[in-house]
């Protein structure tokens, strides 16, 4: 029997030739955790792509990483799965933070600097597994300066800026249960690259235009103190838009015969 996890290739990451792993662009604990919040649904996440909504498992993979750099992923993959794990009505990361006594109150500090090492490292991670597996998200002449980072050859590129926002409890809807795959957009400083995951907004800014200010403030900087934001839902762009591409899904398959008419 052939092992499907399996395939002999060159690593996309340290760029050896070895048996490739089948790897995920998000890791597969975020979609068990999407099913964990949602009881409504504990059989599959609601699967949002081309205007369509439907009941699935399926995850994006590709035989990417040898098995050294999948476990060098993994360890920042598992410190996450363990901040974003369910507390209440929030994720346990909210335990860890300081809230600031800045004028809207939306800037923490984080109490460990392990937790600002690994949720850097991990946004890196994903932005840049996802410029090498989907059209969805490019990194350009980046991507090869975010591999060498990941690999621990370089230092985060001074180009670039990686921030993370909380979001909190909302009466209207759970973040924890949302998760989207990096996407890029053009932006007046260059480039943004965003996704959403188990109650957490990563946001990567890149281009040789980014403000001081933000290089000095991003988690991935040599700044000792790190920081995140805390937003309402409703108050993230990222995730509203996120919601307005749900609201308009029409919905198919199984999901269809339970709801019929949109998400909205």
């Amino acid at each position: 029997m052939v092992d499907i996890t399996k395939m002999m290739g060159v690593c996309a990451l340290c760029h050896k030739h070895g048996d490739l792993q089948n790897s995920h662009l998000i890791p597969a604990w975020s979609y068990r955790r999407i099913c964990e919040v949602d009881a409504s649904n504990p059989k599959a996440p609601i699967h949002i792509s081309g205007g369509t909504a439907a009941l699935t498992n399926r995850q994006t993979t590709k035989h990417l990483l040898c098995a050294r750099c999948e476990k060098l992923f993994s360890k920042s993959e598992d410190h996450l799965a363990r901040l974003t794990k369910p507390d209440n009505d929030q994720i346990m990361l909210f335990k860890h933070v300081t809230r600031l006594d800045t004028p809207r109150k939306v800037l923490a500090l984080l109490n460990r600097v392990e937790d600002g090492d690994h949720l850097a490292y991990f946004a890196a991670s994903v932005v840049w597994r996802a410029s090498v597996m989907t059209s969805s998200c490019r990194l350009g002449p980046y991507e090869s300066t975010f591999r060498q980072y990941l690999l621990g050859e370089a230092q985060f590129p001074r180009e670039a800026s990686i921030s993370v926002a909380l979001l909190e409890k909302s009466p209207t809807v759970d973040a924890r249960g949302w998760v989207s795959e990096p996407s890029s957009s053009r932006v007046n400083i260059g480039w943004l690259h965003g996704f959403l995951l188990a109650g957490l907004a990563f946001r990567c800014f890149v281009g040789k235009t980014i403000p001081m200010e933000w290089q000095k403030v991003s988690l991935a900087g040599a700044n000792l103190k790190k920081y995140v934001s805390i937003l309402k839902p409703e108050e993230c762009a990222d995730f509203l838009a996120a919601a307005e591409l749900a609201g308009t899904a029409e919905p198919r398959g199984k999901f269809a015969k339970t709801y019929p008419s949109s998400l909205e």
